[in-house]
This record gives C-alpha cells, sequence and structure tokens, in this order.
C-alpha cells in the first residue's frame, strides 16, 4: 500500500517536534529572505520606468528601494541559513548521541544480531543523510514555497498573460523531479545496504588482519572487498546520474522559460502591452525563481536519501529486547552473595545452550562449571551474570528474583571476566582500575601481585601508564587475561563469574594464581567455568555440564571417585601433567 501524504513526512515532522520554535524562526527569516529578493526585480523595473521617462528623482528613489531590499535579502538569508543549518546540526548531535545511549543500553542478544560495521555506518552515513535534508533539504524547500507566491503574484499583477507563458515550462518539472525521485529512493536503500556490507567486512578484516596474514588470505579478501566495492560504487554512479540529472533538467526549463520570456515578452513590448521596465522586472523575476526552483530538485533528493536513512534507524530502534535499566550510582553491602536458580533454561534455535540446570550457592561458597566444547558452561554464567534472559526458570540472588528492577544492583557487585579479554585503548592502569576509578596505586599493585602481573608493569617502559593499544594489542593472550582477572579482583566483588579465565597462562604462572585466589575463597561467591580440572579443584563443588545439562554435581574428592566424564578427565590431565613434568 503506498504511504499518504500524511504519513510521508511524519519522519521529519517528528525530528523537528522539539525545535519548533527554531523552525518557526528559520520561517520566519526565509520569509524575509523570499519577500525582500522578490520585490528586488519589481523596483529594477520601476527605476527603468523611470530611465524611459527621465525622472532622474524617481530614479534614485527606486534604485534606493532596491539597494534596501537586497540588503534585506541578504539579512534574512544569512538567518535563514544560521537557523536552519543551525538546528540540523543540532538534530544530528541529537541523534547520534540518543543512538549511541541506545546501543550501549541494548542487551547481550541485540549485538548477536548486529554486526559491529553496519551499526557503525547507521550511526556515521545514515545520520548524516538525515542531516542534509533536515538542514539544506528543507532550508530550499522553504525558500521555494515561500518565494514562489510572491514573485508570482507581482508577475501576475503585471501581465498575467505573460506570466502562464513563462511558467508554463515549469510545470513540466514536476512529473521530471517525481520520476527522478522515486528512482532514486530505490536505489538509495540499495545502496545504504551495499554501503553497510563494505563497511562490516572491512571491519572484520581489519579485526582479524593476523588471522588474515596467519593464512596467507589476503588475496581472497581483497578480492571479495572488490566485489563488494564494485556493487557499491556500481550503485553509487547510479545514483549520481540520477542525482545529476536534476541540474540538466530544471536548466533546461529554466532556459525555456526565458526564451518563452524573451520571444513573447518582446513580441508584448513592441504592441505596446507592457514596457520595457516589465519585461526587465520579469526578467529578474525569472532570475529569483530560477535557484529555488532547481533546488527543488536537490532537496528532494535529500529527502528521499534522508527518508532511506531514516528507515535503517528506525529499524535499529525497533526494540525487540528489554533496555538494561538506566545506569545510577548504587551503595550494596560487601557481604558475598547467595544464589539459587531452579529449572534454569536458555537454548539458540540449533538446540545448543544450557538447561534446565539447578543451582544452589550460599555466600562465599565456591562451584566449578567442568565440560566439554559447547556443553553450555559459557551461556550458565551469562545468565548467573544477568546478561542472558533465562527462556524458562528463574534465579535468585540474596533471595529475591533477578529481573529488570533489581539488574543493577547485582551488576554493581559483580565482576566478571569474559573467556575472551577486552581492554581498551588506554593506559595498563585505567584499564585495571575501570570497575573501580577511585582505587588507588597501592591497591592496584596488590591485585597485580595476586595475579602475578607486577612483573610485567616493571618491564614496561610506561608502568602503570602505557597505553596498551586497540583491545590490549601489546600485551599477550596471558597478559591481557590476567589483566582482566585483576579488573574485576580490584572490584573487591560480592559474586565473581571467571569464564576460563587462564586458558592462555602457562602452567606455572597458572598454578601461583590460583594459590593466591584461594585468599579470596570465602570473602565472595565464585563461580568458574574451566576445561582443566586442576582449575576446578579450587572450588568446593563442581557441576559438570553435558550438552548443557547437568551431568554430575558434587565435590572433586567425591567426584574423583565416582566414573563420570569428570574421572576421566582427571586420569588424562594427570597423565598428560606427569608427562610434561617428566619431559
Amino acid at each position: 500500500m503506498a504511504e499518504g501524504p500524511e504519513k510521508r513526512g511524519a519522519w521529519l515532522l517528528k525530528l523537528f517536534q522539539p525545535h519548533r520554535s527554531v523552525l518557526w524562526g528559520g520561517l520566519l527569516a526565509t520569509l524575509v529572505c523570499s519577500i525582500a529578493a522578490s520585490f528586488v526585480p519589481y523596483w529594477s523595473g520601476r527605476a527603468v520606468h523611470g530611465l524611459e521617462a527621465r525622472d532622474w528623482t524617481g530614479v534614485h528613489r527606486d534604485l534606493g528601494w532596491m539597494l534596501a531590499f537586497t540588503a534585506a535579502a541578504g539579512l534574512g538569508r544569512y538567518f535563514m541559513r544560521n537557523v536552519l543549518i543551525g538546528l540540523s546540526r543540532a538534530i544530528e548531535k541529537e541523534q547520534r548521541e540518543g543512538l549511541y545511549a541506545y546501543l550501549l543500553s541494548r542487551p547481550f542478544a541485540f549485538y548477536e544480531r548486529n554486526r559491529v560495521g553496519d551499526l557503525m555506518t547507521r550511526m556515521g552515513d545514515d545520520i548524516s543523510t538525515v542531516r542534509m535534508a533536515t538542514g539544506p533539504g528543507v532550508m530550499s524547500f522553504l525558500q521555494t514555497v515561500s518565494i514562489l507566491p510572491v514573485t508570482l503574484g507581482l508577475m501576475f499583477a503585471t501581465s498575467w498573460k505573460l506570466t502562464l507563458a513563462v511558467m508554463l515550462p515549469f510545470s513540466l518539472l514536476t512529473l521530471g523531479f517525481y520520476t527522478l525521485g522515486k528512482f532514486s529512493h530505490a536505489i538509495q536503500q540499495k545502496l545504504q545496504l551495499a554501503f553497510s556490507a563494505l563497511s562490516s567486512y572491512s571491519h572484520e578484516t581489519i579485526s582479524g588482519q593476523k588471522v588474515v596474514q596467519a593464512f596467507s588470505l589476503e588475496g581472497q579478501r581483497v578480492e571479495k572487498f572488490h566485489e563488494l566495492s564494485t556493487t557499491h560504487a556500481r550503485l553509487a554512479m547510479t545514483q549520481t546520474v540520477l542525482f545529476g540529472a536534476y541540474a540538466p533538467i530544471a536548466m533546461f526549463i529554466g532556459g525555456a522559460a526565458a526564451l518563452v520570456l524573451v520571444a513573447y515578452g518582446g513580441d508584448l513590448v513592441v504592441k505596446h502591452r507592457i514596457d520595457l521596465g516589465d519585461l526587465v522586472a520579469f526578467t529578474g523575476y525569472l532570475a529569483a525563481l530560477a535557484w529555488p526552483v532547481m533546488s527543488l530538485g536537490w532537496a528532494a533528493n535529500l529527502f528521499q536519501r534522508a527518508k532511506a536513512g531514516q528507515a535503517r534507524l528506525d529499524q535499529i530502534l525497533d526494540p525487540l529486547d528489554r533496555p538494561l535499566p538506566p545506569s545510577e550510582p548504587i551503595q550494596i553491602a560487601s557481604d558475598p552473595v547467595t544464589l539459587k536458580a531452579e529449572g534454569l533454561v536458555h537454548r539458540f534455535p540449533s538446540g545448543r545452550g544450557v538447561g534446565p540446570v539447578d543451582l544452589d550457592l550460599p555466600a562465599g561458597g565456591s562451584l566449578a562449571l567442568v565440560g566439554g566444547i559447547g556443553s553450555g558452561k559459557t551461556v550458565l554464567l551469562q545468565l548467573l551474570a544477568g546478561l542472558r534472559e533465562p527462556q524458562r526458570g528463574w534465579l535468585e540472588v540474596e533471595g529475591a528474583r533477578l529481573d529488570e528492577d533489581s539488574l543493577r544492583r547485582h551488576w554493581a557487585g559483580l565482576g566478571w571476566v569474559p573467556q575472551e579479554a577486552f581492554l581498551f585503548s588506554d593506559s595498563l592502569r585505567a584499564n585495571l582500575a575501570m570497575g573501580r576509578p577511585d582505587a588507588t596505586d597501592e591497591e592496584i599493585w596488590e591485585i597485580a601481585k595476586v595475579v602475578c602481573l607486577d612483573e610485567l608493569i616493571h618491564r614496561l617502559p610506561g608502568g602503570l601508564d602505557t597505553v596498551v593499544g586497540e583491545r590490549g594489542v601489546i600485551l599477550s593472550g596471558g597478559e591481557r587475561q590476567r589483566t582482566a582477572l585483576a579488573r574485576a579482583l580490584l572490584r573487591k566483588p560480592r559474586l565473581l563469574l571467571l569464564d576460563d579465565c587462564l586458558s592462555a597462562v602457562d602452567a606455572e604462572t597458572e598454578s601461583r594464581i590460583l594459590d593466591n585466589l584461594k585468599a579470596f575463597l570465602g570473602a565472595t561467591t565464585l563461580v568458574l567455568a574451566t576445561h582443566r580440572i586442576f582449575v576446578a579443584e579450587l572450588c568446593e563443588r563442581v557441576l559438570v555440564l553435558e550438552e548443557g545439562q547437568a551431568a554430575q554435581l558434587g565435590t572433586p574428592e567425591d567426584l574423583e571417585s565416582q566414573p563420570g566424564r569428570y574421572a576421566r578427565l582427571k586420569k588424562l590431565q594427570s597423565l598428560e601433567r606427569e608427562l610434561v613434568q617428566g619431559a
């Protein structure tokens, strides 16, 4: 079904709704500019009348009015551009900040469905297209619709026959602009999708450049990039051709109108139906109308682009998931929390995931999650962290159900170390103290010793002030993991969730860290996921997961004596350790 006129501009009116007073100011400046510009040809025609009659006083008076209206038009144009272009920048700022805040409020599942490159394209290119429409586009449209009535009124008052003859070619612009706009909108939608695919692929390739180089995939990735960029370039050229057609069409129509003016208007002058001053005024009227009418096509193209861009933004802003609760300072106790879960389930469409799982962990207790790849350890930790919402079952923290109202309070006491440690392009101190910006250097050094990071800090040229680069590029995998662990421990969390966070650490350093972590047992409730049995022995109890379901639950000693996966893994890893030590 085609959109009604009231719906076609609804997205634009919505953007201007908070800025109605500013928009009215811009409209007022536009009216001043248009009315003044329309009367400049009128006074030039009067001056020619005076010249013909040799009325030098009248000529001076008319030229004075002409100068005054020219100055008024220039002043109005200045305020028009200042207000309307400034308004578009304000809307652009609001949209960027709103989208940025919106993205930060999205839950974990949102980023599993959307690619980072595509989101960056929408925040950059799509918002820029909307800004062009709300600024230059709206300004050109208002200028056109405000100058037409005044100028046409003056033209009709001078000669209605010449006005109809001159404006007849302009009526053909409507059909041409409508046809071009229809094609332009369809091409713009495809162009933005192509640019999004190109940005996502570039982001993915640059982020994974180590893998690309290690597997000598440069040629393959370049070829694919060439294919995507060719598609984007072809659509961009098509859009450029359509956009470039507006000016020639408008110039051709303007030339046809000028031809009619000279031919028919000159004939009227010769027959003394209008005088030379009226013809000069008509020439000025036509010149005053030329740019607004020509820019109308340019504005129509901007609106078509912006409409496609706003549609893509609305797709992102359409919430499919519950938003995260707002961030606010929370004062909580330092005691460890209790965890209790019953029938906890979260499964993906493929069937993989976790559940049903029952847990009952006392305050200060420790639990290790052990299982093979894809057994559901990470998903279960994400459920306990509140990053995922269970599809069935419930989770209690300190005897209260974990829901939207209690989520921020839960996070305030949480120490979370994911499987892949993420560091920001900032100093090592800033990355360590991210969860506690008020931490002192003494506290940072104390935690650094716990995770065996103090020796590394001494070796770095800037110590704690060393910038670690994007994603911590100057650090090894094990060093990034230890930094992330220290960041969580520095918060003094009530609940500590570790997702195989020592997988990239050598056995000797791992053993030292595990010994140091024993001092934290009892002061925090600990749940860790690991595939190493010797790490799991740090905890009081062990939950063995197989295909997302609980296969075994008990103390490490009890499970070692029982037939099952835990006992098998214990024997295999014990043999592996003996072979390594023997070697």
